[in-house]
């Protein structure tokens, strides 16, 4: 292949940015994959993350963006660039700013109108690389004909950074020490360490954040991980569902964060989607589904194809919470269970499984005036022991997880679904003493199948500070609970809700 480096494209705002451009290596008008994201587009993979070894480590390979070598032997242009502030490319970095989104939207342009190109341009790439999807897409280039999104998201306020409304410490400190502070070439532009607990509930910087879906009208590739919970999975499938995209497929799997984006059938789909939209092959996704979820049974998987998601033939179900334990019936009698507390279904005697949204119906009452809840959703073997999911890094997490500051239970009736609770997070509304609240508690969606003899367990804990880098444990920020009470059965009757898929 043909590679030219540093590339000064012209912005609107007079100062480049800078990107690689790599080509088939002979003469024609290809269609472009572009991908921005301030990581660093010289930087090699080994040099970032040597961890994810089970991809190909070719001395042109960087982090989370298409392979050149493989997509330029298809007939395909593959631009990186470096964010403004960040790497080669000069100037204030303002991270997923309207401004980033803007450089963006002038590099597709760009690159659309050079001779090397047929006009054609898609965004691709992993979680940041694939969030820059959603939001130049929001913006409508005129030659963006498709995106790429793979485990990004499409809410930086719900999906990304305030999950429930609790801001997700662990995770910004850990990816911002780790990926943006080597790449960014001045003190010039805000550090997100910094501001982003001055905003803790949904104010006009995070709204300027937000992709308005609405927008999206470009062909939508969105991928999802059942493990990738924290920033990825509920944005691809919020983004998918409500993008304005007439054209647009949903793909679910698991496996590490990163890996699936450069496997064999992962590429074959992104081909066949690239192929259709950009070489004018319409054709090339026939046969696709709209909707393709690897469905979960313990640890091994069996693909399914589906018409939407949630799963059409889903019938939703409540399971009581007790003493100690989850039951399709409701306890006899009001009580209460003492937080933190965890509730298990008797053992199933056929298989059940539970693919789709959970909700969780919270009553609950505490002697302070707000207070964090993290709600875990996990599949116990017969020997009793937890069957987890794998995580971004390969290692064991819940089968899914959900949060909310009591202080931002507040829903919004009309967003709302019943199997998804759309909170504003635009206030705070303390708690009264003692009293009960009702917490409607988004749990991200999931894929769980039990065989006979295996449980569900719903956990209620205090924190999440056995997840690793995966924590909301800011300091200032973070409300444990130190005496609360779960309310169950009568007026108060607290329930999990599950999506039941009939054998």
């Amino acid at each position: 292949m043909r590679i030219e480096r540093d590339i000064e494209v012209p912005t609107r705002t007079g100062s480049p940015i800078l990107a690689d451009v790599f080509l088939p290596d002979d003469d024609g008008a290809f269609p472009v994959l572009a991908s921005i994201s301030p990581y660093g587009k010289d930087v090699h993979w080994p040099d970032r993350y040597p961890l994810y070894e089970l991809v190909p480590q070719h001395g042109h390979m960087v982090w989370e963006t298409p392979d050149p070598e493989w997509w330029t032997a298809r007939g395909y242009a593959v631009l990186r660039a470096d964010t403004r502030g960040t790497g080669k490319s000069p100037g204030r970095m303002d991270l997923m700013s309207p401004g980033d989104s803007e450089d963006f939207y002038d590099v597709v342009e760009w690159a659309a109108q050079q001779p090397w190109a047929n006009g054609k341009v898609a965004s691709s790439g992993i979680s940041w690389l694939a969030m820059m999807g959603w939001r130049v897409a929001e913006l409508q280039p005129p030659h963006l004909a498709a995106i790429v999104a793979w485990e990004g998201a499409t809410d930086f306020y719900r999906d990304f950074v305030y999950q429930g409304g609790l801001y997700a410490h662990g995770f910004i400190e850990f990816w911002w020490n780790r990926q943006i502070t080597p790449q960014r070439n001045s003190d010039d532009g805000d550090d997100w360490r910094e501001v982003l607990p001055r905003h803790p509930v949904l104010d006009d910087y995070h709204q300027a954040h937000i992709v308005d879906l609405d927008r999206v009208t470009a062909p939508v590739l969105s991928a999802g991980n059942w493990g990738a919970l924290h920033v990825h999975l509920r944005g691809n499938i919020e983004g998918w569902a409500r993008a304005a995209s007439r054209d647009k497929w949903l793909v679910v799997h698991t496996g590490t964060h990163i890996d699936p984006y450069y496997a064999e059938w992962a590429l074959d789909l992104q081909l066949r989607f690239l192929d259709r939209f950009l070489k004018d092959q319409p054709d090339r996704m026939d046969g696709v589904a709209p909707v393709r979820l690897a469905i979960r049974h313990g640890r091994e998987v069996e693909w399914r194809d589906a018409t939407d998601f949630p799963l059409p033939q889903t019938q939703w179900r409540e399971l009581h919470l007790g003493d100690g334990v989850l039951d399709w019936e409701p306890p006899a009698d009001a009580a209460t269970v003492a937080y933190p507390a965890s509730f298990d279904t008797a053992p199933v005697s056929e298989p059940l499984e539970l693919t789709g949204p959970v909700a969780l119906r919270l009553w609950l009452s505490a002697d302070q005036d707000d207070l964090d809840v993290f709600a875990r959703v996990q599949h116990i073997g017969a020997d009793g022991e937890p069957i987890p999911a794998v995580g971004p890094q390969g290692g064991p997490v819940p089968m899914t997880l959900g949060w909310l500051k009591a202080s931002h239970r507040e829903t919004d009736a009309e967003k709302s679904l019943p199997y998804r609770p759309w909170h504003p997070h635009t206030r705070e509304i303390p708690l009264a003493p003692d009293e009960p609240a009702l917490l409607e508690v988004e749990i991200w969606p999931t894929s769980i199948t039990l065989a006979p003899g295996e449980r569900l367990r719903l956990e209620l804990v205090p924190g999440d500070s056995d997840l690793g880098f995966m924590t909301h444990d800011h300091p200032d920020l973070h409300r444990p609970a130190t005496t609360a009470a779960i309310h169950v059965g009568g007026d108060h009757a607290s329930h999990l809700l599950v999506p039941v898929i009939p054998r």
